[in-house]
């Protein structure tokens, strides 16, 4: 909260109703704290955007930190703007380390953004943007968002047990057929994927754990939709 209070003129919190006092904590530095019952990640920041009262939006999630570098970026960017939405590099953060490593692959996402320009969709499950004007300009920012996704291996895998929940009901509702022989090979390709091509390595064992659970994950997704449709053709009889 400390770092975001240097860049933002107004914070905007939104809970669905976490037990960690997360509203006292957020009061207590002056944002403003609204409960607003839990429907997905896509409804729940396009009800955040649209609680702002400025033109300009800056989009966190409870478990990220503007690095120092990023801050003074984002700095420079409220004094003369050059793009109407900017890029931020989410790296992951594993206990232990003090900082990412930068040459590990990491996400790039639009989270700084002018309102009349760039939106949040809304999309069911989706925390993406959409461009609302023509001719938008983007650009991706040099300094890293760190991300404090993990608490335990256990906190992990039950986080990705709800995940993948979520994206089997996405999938149904979007009207996807995934083959069960996306389950071949899921996890193996994924560890390459993450582990070797994306650099996890770098960070050691750490790297290989998340490699190896980020790849179970994409595997109970096509094991659970498998499961889902089998399930449904059996009370279809």
């Amino acid at each position: 909260m400390e770092a975001l209070l240097k860049v933002a003129d107004e914070v905007v919190a939104v809970d669905s109703g976490s037990t960690d006092n997360t509203q006292g904590i957020c009061e207590s530095h002056g944002a403003r704290f609204i409960h607003n019952d839990w429907v997905s990640i896509g409804h729940q920041v396009k009800f955040a955007e649209e609680q702002c009262s400025n033109r300009w939006v800056l989009r966190l999630d409870a478990d990220e930190v503007l690095s120092d570098g990023l801050i003074k970026e984002i700095q420079k960017i409220k004094q003369a703007p050059d793009c109407d939405g900017y890029y931020l590099r989410i790296c992951e953060m594993f206990p232990g380390y003090s900082k990412p490593n930068r040459w590990v692959k990491h996400y790039k996402l639009i989270r700084l953004y002018n309102r009349d320009k760039i939106a949040m969709s809304g999309r069911t499950g989706h925390d993406d943007v959409i461009f609302t004007a023509e001719n938008v300009k983007t650009r991706v920012l040099y300094s890293l968002v760190h991300h404090y996704s993990y608490l335990t291996i256990s906190h992990t895998i039950e986080k990705q047990n709800i995940a993948t929940d979520r994206q089997v009901t996405r999938a149904v509702e979007e009207g996807k057929n995934y083959s069960p022989w996306r389950m071949f090979g899921a996890i193996f390709f994924n560890v390459f994927k993450y582990f070797i091509l994306g650099r996890e390595f770098l960070y050691g064992w750490w790297g290989l754990i998340d490699s190896v659970n980020t790849g179970y994950a994409r595997f109970l997704k096509f094991a659970k939709f498998y499961e889902q449709r089998e399930m449904s053709r059996c009370e279809d009889k």
